[in-house]
C-alpha cells in the first residue's frame, strides 16, 4: 500500500465486540521508518471494527506494531510506503514568523475563513450545498461544532448524537456513537479534499439545556477528547478549538488549562490549538496555545486596535468573530457587507487575520452561521479578492512597518513591498510616502517603486504608470516626487512594490 506524505493511512482490525470495547479495549500503534517513531491511539468504530489512523510526516517505508490488552490485537504488524506528496498537498499548517502560518513544506498559509456552526448536523443535501458554497466562495478555513447546537435559530434536530444515553437521561461518554463520529470524520475529509482547513470546535455552550451536552464532567471531557483526537488528528487540515465562547461555560479556568495539557499530550502531530472567547479573554500566552482565536468586532472597527493583540501575545492573531454580515436584530449579526469587508482590510493592515460569517434569516428562521446553505450576502466575493492579494505576498506574511507612530497602518515586508489601506472613502490623491521602521531592510535614496490601486469593493487592480524613486529618506519616513490620482470616496488600498 502507498500513501502520500501527510496523507492518512488507515488500517482496520477485527477485535472483540462484547462488553464495552470503547472502555475495555486499549489500542495503540507505533509507526517507525527506522529513524523516527510515532505512537498513535487506535479506536473502536463499532461492529467489532478497530481503526488506526496515521499521517506519515516523511516519505519512505513505514512499519507499525499494535499494542493492545486484547490478545487478538496485540502484536499485529504491518507496513506501507509513503510517497512524495502530490500537487496541492503542502502538509499541515504550523505557526511561522511568529505572527503568521505556513504549511509543513514552507508554503505560506493565510486564513480567510468562515463559520457554519451546525454544518455537520444538517440534512445531506444542505450539508453538500454548504460545502460547495464555501468552496466556491474561496474560503480556506471553516469553523464548525462537533456537538450539535441548541437554542435559537435551530431549524433541524439531528438524528444522531455523540454518545449513548444513560438510564437517567444523561450521556454515557464511554459509549460513543460511531455513526455520529463518522459524520465528523467525513466532514474533515471533505474539507481536506477541497483544500480547506477544518477548525474543529470541541465544546460549546449553545446547548441551552436542550441536550445536556454542555454539562460533561472533567473525566468525561478527557474520555471524549481522547476518542476525538484518535479519530481526527491524522487529517493534516485539522485545527483544534477547545471551545466557542468558552467563558459561557461554568468551569474554572484551571479546567480549561487541563484540557489544553491533555490535548497537547495526546495529539501526536501537534496540530494548531486555541480557544474562543465571549467576554473574558483566555491567557493566550500559555505555552500550549499556538495562536489566539478572539471574538472582538471593536478591534477592527477602527485602525490601530487589533495590532495591540500582537504585542500582547506574540502569536498569530485570528479574529474569528468580528460580527457578521446579516439582518438579525442582534448586534452581532447585522453588519452591512461594506462594513464587514472594511473590517477585514483593517485586520489585514494590522498584521492579523479575520473570519467571515453570515446571519441573514432564512425561511426557517435559521441563519447561515447556524445551518449553512448558499451565501446570500455580497461580502464573500470581496473577501476572495482579499485572499488573492494575500496569496500574492512573496513572504510569510504582512507585518506593521512602523507600529509606533504610523497612522496609515502600513504593513508589508520592509524594503520590498507595502500594503496601505486608505479606508472606505479614499481621498482624491495620495502623495508618495513610505514609513521607515526599525526592523528589516532599510530604504535608501534611489530605491524605485511601482504602485497599484486596489479597489476593495469592485475588486479591481489598476497599475499606476509612473515609477516612483525615493529622493528623501529620513529616520522614520521616505518620500518620492509625484502623487497618485485616486477615485475619491471609493474603498481603496495601495500595493507598493519595489522595482528591482
Amino acid at each position: 500500500m502507498t500513501i502520500e506524505q501527510w496523507g492518512v493511512f488507515e488500517t482496520v482490525l477485527d477485535g472483540p465486540s462484547s462488553g464495552n470495547p470503547f472502555r475495555d479495549v486499549a489500542l495503540s500503534a507505533t509507526f517507525s521508518n527506522g529513524a523516527d517513531e510515532v505512537t498513535v491511539d487506535g479506536f473502536y468504530d463499532g461492529d467489532g471494527r478497530y481503526l488506526v489512523r496515521f499521517s506519515p510526516p516523511t516519505p519512505g517505508h513505514w512499519r507499525y506494531r499494535i499494542t493492545s490488552n486484547a490478545a487478538g490485537l496485540d502484536g499485529l504488524e504491518g507496513g506501507f510506503r509513503a510517497s512524495e506528496p502530490t500537487a496541492g498537498n503542502h502538509g499541515p499548517v504550523f505557526v511561522a514568523g511568529m505572527f503568521h502560518f505556513a504549511h509543513a513544506d514552507g508554503t505560506p498559509y493565510r486564513p480567510v475563513g468562515t463559520t457554519v456552526y451546525n454544518w455537520v448536523h444538517q440534512p445531506p443535501e444542505l450539508y453538500l450545498e454548504t460545502l460547495d458554497a464555501v468552496t466556491e466562495a474561496g474560503f480556506d478555513k471553516l469553523r464548525f461544532l462537533v456537538f450539535p447546537q441548541g437554542g435559537n435559530h435551530i431549524a433541524h434536530i439531528p438524528e444522531r448524537f455523540p454518545f449513548a444515553r444513560t438510564d437517567d437521561g444523561g450521556w454515557d461518554v464511554e459509549r460513543p456513537d460511531p455513526e455520529f463520529f463518522q459524520q465528523i470524520d467525513g466532514a474533515v475529509a471533505d474539507l481536506l479534499e477541497r483544500g480547506i482547513q477544518a477548525d474543529v470546535i470541541i465544546l460549546h455552550p449553545y446547548d441551552r439545556g436542550q441536550y445536556g451536552l454542555d454539562g460533561l464532567t472533567a473525566e468525561q471531557d478527557a474520555t471524549y477528547l481522547r476518542y476525538l483526537v484518535a479519530r481526527l488528528s491524522a487529517y493534516r487540515n485539522v485545527w483544534w478549538s477547545l471551545a466557542n465562547e468558552y467563558d459561557q461555560h461554568e468551569r474554572p479556568e484551571e479546567r480549561w488549562d487541563d484540557v489544553f495539557r491533555q490535548l497537547e499530550a495526546i495529539d501526536p502531530y501537534g496540530r494548531l490549538r486555541s480557544i474562543h472567547n465571549w467576554l473574558r479573554l483566555y491567557d493566550y500566552n500559555k505555552p500550549w496555545v499556538t495562536h489566539a482565536s478572539i471574538q472582538n468586532g471593536w478591534a477592527v472597527a477602527e485602525p490601530g486596535r487589533a495590532v495591540l493583540y500582537r504585542d500582547a501575545y506574540r502569536k498569530p492573531i485570528v479574529l474569528d468573530e468580528i460580527k457578521y454580515e446579516g439582518d438579525t436584530v442582534e448586534r452581532w449579526g447585522n453588519l452591512t457587507p461594506e462594513e464587514l469587508v472594511h473590517r477585514f482590510w483593517i485586520a489585514t493592515v494590522s498584521g492579523v487575520y479575520a473570519s467571515h460569517g453570515e446571519s441573514f434569516r432564512d425561511e426557517r428562521d435559521s441563519l447561515h452561521i447556524v445551518s449553512g446553505g448558499r451565501f446570500q450576502g455580497t461580502s464573500p466575493a470581496r473577501l476572495k479578492f482579499l485572499r488573492r492579494i494575500l496569496e500574492e505576498v512573496d513572504g510569510v506574511g504582512l507585518d506593521p512597518i512602523d507600529k509606533w507612530d504610523d497612522d496609515t497602518s502600513t504593513v508589508g515586508i520592509p524594503g520590498r513591498m507595502y500594503l496601505r489601506y486608505l479606508g472606505r472613502r479614499s481621498p482624491g490623491s495620495w502623495a508618495f510616502w513610505l514609513p521607515q521602521g526599525v526592523e528589516g531592510e532599510r530604504l535608501e535614496i534611489g530605491d524605485r517603486f511601482r504602485v497599484e490601486i486596489l479597489d476593495t469593493w469592485h475588486m479591481t487592480i489598476t497599475p499606476v504608470n509612473e515609477i516612483f524613486e525615493l529622493d528623501h529618506v529620513g529616520r522614520n519616513a521616505a518620500t518620492a516626487p509625484g502623487a497618485v490620482q485616486l477615485p475619491a470616496g471609493a474603498a481603496i488600498a495601495l500595493r507598493i512594490t519595489r522595482v528591482s
